[in-house]
Formats: structure tokens, C-alpha cells, sequence
């Protein structure tokens, strides 16, 4: 789906002679999606050729013919700037799709179009769906024409439809965000790790802990690559029982896992006085599973974790968080997007940006 902007739209006018006749008009009287329409008179995008000659003998009993002004559109720039969300994943394993969750990539939506207001840009924002009937996993901004360029938030890869339709298209611009790509803009979480260990070890802390998920993501990976750095610059003190892994979908079944690892560590006796948790779930399982155990937080045990201000305020403990560079990043991607699309040289192609630690109520010195 596209998400709407305020960008204005042109009144639609009534229908009834050939040059009234709109591709809404089409995709009403075909049973399809205005932007199916767009695909097939374009002779491009993922449709079948049964679904293509529908559309096209239709547009012809309708006498449609596309306007000389929206060929020259095509043609030539739109002056529209895109964020495209690859919003779904897909378990080769299970063989279906899953709906990623909508709250990680909300600070993208506010920090693209509060980027784009300050530049004057206009701009459009797309969510991917899962592969359908209707929808084949593709950009309908991109196979439209209706952008110039875009930075894409998700993976993209070889077989992915996406992933395939750039590949397809290898002249359209475009900047990964937080995804590794040939131009593309990071968050820089092991140095940020780092960084958290460091303020943990200067408030006292030698006994710390980490949990992360699956490593085959960026962002986790970088959580176990930034604590071992920690550990040995300095000095930390870990046991294997204190490094936990925690990959899969986040379930009752994981939740369950997590908390009887929290119980197990915590209520050892030679226990960890601070735990670095890869998510606020875990985080919050953490808090709660001390709270069972008679430790206090954080005058017993100091938390820190990944994940999003907005998300904390709604623990009752505000667990001190390591949260991206919102506005850095997304500045930096349609920087390096412009530039691109003036055919300048990027000179940093991987650009790299160290999250901010917002503090909380999770974490104290060390005492006694």
C-alpha cells in the first residue's frame, strides 16, 4: 500500500468520453488495482500475460488513451523522493510470509518526511505487501515511474521480489537504511555496545551479561561483536551462562525461554551486577524476573538495552536505552540519495552513525 502524503492530487473529472477516461476508469470496469493498470499498459512489472491482455482489450473497449503529459512524466524526472518499507519476511523454512512489526520502522516514516519538509522535497512513502494475486511483492512507486529515487528500509536481496525487480532495473538510484547494500547507511551498534559498557564499567560494574537474538541480523550481530570487544578493553569479567542467545520469533514459547535464563543467572550466586539485553522484551523480563527475586533494580542490578525511547516510557522501570540516530541517519540517506541522483560521487558510499544511550531509571553505580 502507499502511504498518503499532503502533496496535492488533481481533481478527477467524469468519465464518458476517450479523453476523460482515467486509469481509475480502467482498474474499476478490469476488477483490478490502478497500479495492475499502470503495469500492463507499460508492458512492465510482475503480472501475468493473461491478467496483462484482460486489462489491455478492456482499456480498449474503453477507447483509453494515456495522456501526453503523464508520457512525458514518465520520461523524464518526477521530483518525488521515495522511502519504500520492505514491511513483510519471508521463512524459507515455513515457506510463508510474516508481517514485520510496524514500530521499528515508525521512527523512518517521521524522520523521512520531517527530513523531506526541511528540504522542500516532495515525496512518497510505500509499504510493501506479500506476494498475492494482486501484489507481487514489488514497488508499485518504482514499476509506476512515480519516483526518482529511493531509500529502502529492509532487506533486499537476490530472491526477493524486490530484491530481483532492482536488479532489473540497475539504473535507479537508491539507499539502503540500516541494511547492508553497496550504498547504504548503518547504525554503528557495536560501537554503541561498546560505548554502554564503558559507562557500566565507570559506575563500577565488572560482572555484566548480554543477551542478543539471532546473529544472521545486523543489528545482533553487532550486540555480540560489541560486548566481547568491551570485554576485553575493559577488563569485564563473563561466564558462558551470562552470554545468551535468544534467536526465533518472538513468542510465549522464546518468552519463556528468556525468563528461565533471567531466574537461572539471577539467582545464582555468583550472579552478574549489570545485564545488557538485545531488546526491551527481554529487558523487561529481566526487570520483572528481579523484581520476583527480591533484587532491586537498579540499586542491585543495572539494564540497559536496545530498542526505541517510546517503548521504555511504557515500562514501570524505564530501562536506560542504546536507540539509533534517528535524524542522523535518515539525513544522511537522502544526502547520499541526491547525490546519486545528480550523478555526483559519493564519497562515503557506507556511511556508519553510533546510537545514542538515553538514560532511564535502570542504571546505578555499583555498591559495596
Amino acid at each position: 500500500m502507499t502511504i498518503p502524503t499532503t502533496q496535492s492530487r488533481m481533481p478527477v473529472t467524469p468519465t464518458g468520453s476517450a479523453s476523460s477516461v482515467r486509469i481509475k476508469d480502467v482498474a474499476r470496469r478490469a476488477k483490478v488495482a490502478p497500479s495492475t493498470v499502470s503495469l500492463a499498459l507499460s508492458g512492465n512489472g510482475y503480472i501475468s500475460d493473461e491478467k496483462r491482455k484482460h486489462i489491455l482489450r478492456v482499456a480498449n473497449e474503453m477507447n483509453y488513451r494515456p495522456k501526453m503529459a503523464a508520457r512525458l512524466l514518465r520520461a523524464h524526472n518526477t521530483g518525488y523522493m521515495g522511502l519504500i518499507i520492505n514491511a513483510y519476511i519471508q521463512d524459507a523454512k515455513r515457506n510463508d510470509q510474516q508481517f514485520n512489526d510496524f514500530r521499528p520502522v515508525g521512527w523512518q516514516i517521521t524522520s523521512f518526511l520531517e527530513a523531506c519538509r526541511n528540504d522542500g522535497l516532495r515525496h512518497q512513502i510505500e509499504v510493501i505487501q506479500p506476494p498475492s494475486e494482486e501484489h507481487k511483492g514489488v514497488s508499485e512507486l518504482i514499476e509506476g515511474g512515480m519516483i526518482d529515487g529511493a531509500v529502502i528500509s529492509g532487506l533486499v536481496e537476490k530472491d526477493c521480489p524486490l530484491g530481483n525487480m532492482l536488479l532489473d532495473q540497475p539504473q535507479f538510484p537508491w539507499v539502503s537504511l540500516d541494511e547492508p547494500a553497496e550504498y547504504c547507511v548503518l547504525s554503528a551498534t557495536d560501537q554503541g555496545v561498546e560505548q554502554a559498557m564503558q559507562y557500566l564499567a565507570a559506575l563500577g560494574h565488572q560482572k555484566i551479561a548480554v543477551t542478543f537474538g539471532d546473529v544472521n541480523c545486523l543489528q545482533h550481530a553487532q550486540v555480540k561483536q560489541g560486548y566481547e570487544s568491551a570485554v576485553k578493553q575493559f577488563g569485564l569479567k563473563t561466564q558462558a551462562k551470562w552470554v545468551a542467545q535468544f534467536p526465533g520469533a518472538i513468542n510465549d514459547a522464546l518468552r519463556k525461554i528468556e525468563t528461565q535464563w533471567a531466574r537461572d543467572v539471577l539467582s545464582s550466586k555468583n550472579r552478574p551486577t549489570a545485564i545488557f539485553c538485545g531488546g526491551i522484551g527481554t529487558a523487561a523480563i529481566v526487570i520483572h524476573t528481579a523484581a520476583k527475586l527480591g533484587i532491586d533494580v537498579p540499586s542491585k542490578l543495572s539494564v540497559i538495552a536496545v530498542g526505541f525511547g517510546v517503548d521504555a516510557t511504557s515500562q514501570a522501570i524505564v530501562p536506560t536505552m542504546l536507540e539509533r540516530d534517528h535524524k542522523s541517519m535518515m539525513t544522511a540517506a537522502l544526502s547520499m540519495l541526491r547525490a546519486r541522483l545528480q550523478d555526483r560521487t559519493v564519497e562515503d558510499p557506507i556511511q556508519r552513525f553510533v546510537p545514542n544511550l538515553i538514560h532511564g531509571q535502570s542504571v546505578a553505580r555499583v555498591h559495596g
